[in-house]
């Protein structure tokens, strides 16, 4: 619960109490929560500080969650078996999967392959081929909300004077570091070898003297490692967690079907919903979209068509040392593979999904049962690639391996930054640390401490939380939950996918004051008449001021079928969601009538009828939301390499994302995150918590190796002249990594503001 409770914690041990005691309640109608009848209660607080009093966790739990090493996460796509240690196919996973590490192989080729795109030139990889993002700098500005290029231009280079995109106090510009992907064109069908036939299309906004460009995604590209510990997929949430196995709308879409063998051995339209399976959703959203891979008008079936008579990777080499494709790497031909894509999908799939040579009915065309169920073999095969991209093993990681008694381990850091003219310590790297994942200190007469005082935190991982470095993730939002809490609310049928918060500290005066707690509308009156402001959001994903709420609703957004993005909203929109059960907090008080030491939620003052912390409760039909502007919190590792940094890539640099967070945020939106406020850190806190960043890195991934290995890729970057693409090569690794490490956005030095 990421509640203004939480942040008090720090002071458990000051000494300084909050009384709380229930002084009336006044019955207005029949009581029953879940009926939904009115009933208030007024309590009065002895309040010598600041606020709604403290949270006192119980005796061993520690105030913060800590954080934990990745290896310590279960896969949630690739079990191990229980007895031999071995990846597996999931159970659910099994009446689709015929043979696991072909699975995986398939989904490896999809991914790099340029024949995908229908240019012939754009991969799924053309936006995640460095550490899993995207650091090209020509051609990747989109022109953002206002549709003006404010300066700017289709096809500019960019510098590193053109950041941060937005500093406080100075006019700032609403453009978007995004990927280029292709030229605008429309579909016009595939030629007898299989050919794509397109015709280009104007572009008013991506041309140069009325040729075309490339168009750019209007968001910054994420990083595909540690994706498979997302819930959901895309900052705004809309690649879903269940798959469809047609796009990325799962049981959103009434209409999606894929093609099954019948008992008479004829394909017949069937509906899937596998859950657990975002990958597989976000995966085939960018072969069709056509800013990103795809002329206007094209199928599923089409990309099936033409990739099954095409050779797989045949326009780029493959190393024999792969560690996924090296078997079956051309090395007479010098590019490709040996195995064709039928090959590959017959050994992949159960031939239930694909063993028919009858035609099916797909969008008014006729196609193979195998073509129709091109998006199906796509989404599975590249969510199962995409889970083996799980960097477990960065020098942090490492540190927390050993129970956080070799720091020695962090001296590979620091001395990589040496080589590079960067000087930290390994007390920098843990001060970060503890910077992170320390609570933040309560606030004196109404306003937080700045700097930090020693010992205390800047509740990065209040958001950041647990090993994954993000409460977006599968085993945050489906798991026990990670915070003390939330295994006992879980066991009392609450929804973890949702919270209900404060939105900011209310100031209490010292002395006795009385307020009243309405828990239908979980309104709670202060004595002036105003209320405590309090909403609903979804976990993980939260608006920090990276831009106006206006410039992108986020998840407060919709899908095309009118629904909200967010559960919260979606659940809402609901005739009666009273159902659903939102885990929210309650007031501190460390001494009776809050919960004892004994209970889950210990320290809260608890609602009389429920036992529950006071905001824990049904979900109204109109009660408030905190969605709009919102998007999925980002995990951490690897980011030294991911820049630029947030959903519209408007910083550059670990310092200038820091910097986001110690300013408050750069826009004081309506729906601001209350943790996002100034923090007034001081220059070695900047230092060390980038320094703690840095330490997140995988050197497997810097490098390229083993499971971060791949083809040789093409990668478009920018026009020179406009109508020809300047290509930037990315030669081809085996396991054994890279000659050179992967840089950094620009070449930039973290540390540079």
């Amino acid at each position: 619960m990421k509640t203004i409770t939480r942040i008090m914690r720090k002071f458990s041990s000051s000494g300084v109490k909050a009384r709380v005691a229930i002084f009336a309640t006044v019955t207005l109608g029949t009581v029953g929560l879940v009926l939904g009848t009115a009933w208030a209660v007024t309590m009065t607080i002895e309040a010598p500080l600041p606020g709604f009093g403290e949270v006192v966790p119980p005796a061993g739990v520690p105030a913060f969650v800590p954080l934990t090493s990745l290896k310590t996460v279960p896969n949630p796509v690739i079990p191990k078996d229980p007895i031999t240690g071995q990846p597996v196919i999931r159970a659910d996973l099994v009446d689709y999967v015929a043979n696991l590490p072909a699975a995986i192989r398939l989904g490896k080729a999809l991914f790099w392959e340029m024949q995908a795109g229908s240019d012939n030139k754009t991969a799924c990889a053309t936006c995640h081929f460095h550490a899993g993002a995207d650091d090209r700098d020509k051609n990747q500005l989109e022109p953002g909300f206002n549709g003006s290029w404010d300066g700017f231009g289709a096809n500019q280079a960019l510098l590193p004077a053109d950041y941060p995109f937005t500093i406080p106090l100075v006019p700032d510009n609403d453009n978007a570091t995004g990927s280029q992907g292709v030229r605008k064109s429309t579909f016009q069908g595939l030629s007898k070898s299989g050919a794509e036939l397109t015709a280009s299309a104007d572009d008013p906004v991506f041309n140069v003297g009325g040729k075309n460009v490339r168009r750019v995604t209007g968001k910054n590209s994420p990083s595909v490692v540690n994706a498979v510990f997302n819930h959901r997929n895309f900052h705004n949430g809309r690649a879903q967690v269940d798959f469809n196995g047609v796009n990325v709308w799962g049981n959103r879409d009434k209409s999606a079907r894929v093609w099954v063998l019948d008992v008479r051995g004829n394909p017949a339209a069937f509906v899937i919903n596998i859950q657990n399976a975002s990958l597989a959703s976000q995966a085939v959203g960018p072969p069709l979209n056509t800013v990103e891979m795809s002329a206007q008008g094209r199928s599923f079936p089409d990309i099936g068509k033409k990739l099954l008579l095409a050779k797989p990777l045949g326009l780029q080499r493959v190393s024999a040392t792969d560690s996924v494709l090296g078997p079956v790497a051309d090395a007479t031909a010098g590019k490709g593979l040996t195995a064709s894509y039928k090959t590959l999908i017959q050994t992949a799939f159960q031939p239930k999904w694909w063993n028919s040579t009858k035609s099916v009915t797909v969008g008014g065309k006729s196609y193979t049962m195998m073509q129709a169920n091109f998006a199906l073999y796509w989404g599975l095969s590249i969510m199962l690639y995409e889970a083996t991209l799980v960097s477990d093993d960065t020098p942090m990681d490492q540190y927390l391996d050993s129970g956080r008694t070799n720091a020695a381990v962090l001296d590979q850091v620091v001395s990589r930054l040496a080589a590079e003219g960067t000087s930290v310590t390994r007390d920098d790297i843990l001060n970060g640390l503890a910077l992170f994942e320390s609570p933040v200190a309560l606030p004196t007469d109404g306003v937080f401490p700045t700097p930090p005082p020693a010992g205390s935190g800047v509740g990065c991982s209040l958001c950041h939380v647990g090993a994954n470095t993000t409460s977006a993730s599968v085993l945050s939002l489906t798991g026990p939950g990670l915070e003390p809490a939330h295994a006992a609310l879980k066991n009392a049928g609450f929804d973890l996918r949702m919270e209900r918060m404060f939105m900011k500290l209310p100031p209490v005066p010292a002395g006795t004051l009385s307020i009243t707690y309405d828990p239908n509308t979980y309104a709670i009156g202060l004595p002036d008449g105003t209320f405590a402001p309090v909403a609903t959001y979804d976990t993980g994903w939260y608006n920090i001021g990276v831009r106006p709420t206006a410039d992108d609703p986020g998840l407060g957004g919709k899908d095309p079928f009118g629904n909200f993005l967010s559960w919260t909203g979606l659940f809402q929109a609901l005739a009666d969601p009273s159902f659903i059960k939102v885990p929210g907090g309650g007031l501190g008080a460390p001494i009776p009538p809050a919960a004892p030491a004994t209970s889950p939620f210990a320290g809260e003052v608890l609602n009389p009828l429920t036992g529950l912390p006071l905001l824990a409760g049904p979900l109204t039909k109109t009660e408030p939301t905190a969605v709009a502007g919102s998007f999925k919190t980002a995990a951490l590792r690897n980011a030294e390499l991911t820049g630029p940094y947030f959903h519209n890539g408007g910083k550059s640099t670990l310092r200038q994302a820091v910097k986001l967070y110690d300013d408050g945020g750069n826009f004081a939106n309506l729906t601001l995150h209350p943790l996002i406020r100034p923090l007034g850190m001081t220059p070695d806190q900047v230092r060390g918590l980038v320094a703690f960043l840095v330490a997140l890195t995988d050197e497997r991934v810097r490098w390229q190796k083993a499971p971060f290995d791949h083809p040789q890729l093409f990668v478009p970057d920018g026009d020179s002249p406009a109508g020809t693409d300047a290509t930037l090569e990315i030669p081809a690794t085996g396991a054994g990594g890279a000659a050179t490490p992967l840089g950094r956005f620009l070449g930039l030095d973290p540390f540079q503001p």
